[in-house]
């Protein structure tokens, strides 16, 4: 009998967790205009792993602000779609 891999189709949350997700919306939530600096590293990090970006964190100046927009907003933009497909 031949053994063979099957592909499990990725739960709700990937590449998180329920509970990671959780997490991760309620920080995120709570980001509009400012990211404390003690989540700069945190945003990026998790922009990289929905994105699949491998961008190096950029630096937190104001020539910087539009990669730091994009990583919220894709944040955000999965939360959303998460959220939206139940």
């Amino acid at each position: 009998m031949e053994i063979t891999a099957t592909t499990l189709p990725p739960h709700k949350y990937y590449p998180y967790t329920e509970v990671e997700f959780l997490e991760l919306k309620e920080i995120v939530s709570k980001i509009t205009t400012h990211i404390p600096n003690d989540r700069m590293g945190w945003v990026w990090e998790n922009y990289r792993m929905i994105s699949g970006d491998g961008a190096p964190q950029p630096c937190s100046c104001g020539s910087a602000s539009g990669h730091w927009i994009k990583a919220v907003s894709v944040i955000k933009d999965f939360v959303n779609k998460v959220e939206a497909n139940g």
